[in-house]
């Protein structure tokens, strides 16, 4: 695997190192050490790297969970409140007109309410839906 060709291209550079007079007496005193120890640090920087990756994967995964849970939230009370107001307005005319009877029942029939949203010009296509 990547560990059997990482002490492949560990030996091979330090057999070149050796054969171009770099660190030659020493490499050929400690190469087991260099070898060892060249392969502890690639295993301790691809650690690094790995525990990067899976905290930024961390990071974006709840900054989105969190944005969404937010989003979500003010669109409930921006909702909440829209339709709050389209009643408010509704029962503003109703009461202007003197159409307590439509008001009553408005009140207690969503689809009748709707219509009368409509009629009045309240409703757009979406809210309609």
């Amino acid at each position: 695997g990547a560990f059997d060709d990482l002490a492949i291209d560990i030996e091979k550079a330090i057999d070149y190192c050796i054969d171009n007079d770099i660190l030659k007496e020493f490499l050929k005193t400690y190469r087991s050490e260099v070898t060892k120890s060249m392969q502890l640090n690639y295993e301790f920087d691809r650690q690094l790297e790995l525990e990067r990756a899976d905290a930024i994967e961390e990071g974006l995964e709840q900054g989105i969970k969190q944005g969404l849970e937010q989003g979500l939230e003010q669109g409930l009370e921006q909702g909440l409140e829209q339709g709050i107001e389209l009643i408010n307005q509704l029962n503003q005319i109703l009461l202007s007109e003197g159409k307590y009877d439509e008001l009553q029942k408005a009140s207690k029939d969503k689809e009748y309410q709707k219509k009368l949203l409509a009629e009045y010009g309240l409703l757009n296509e979406k809210q309609g839906e």
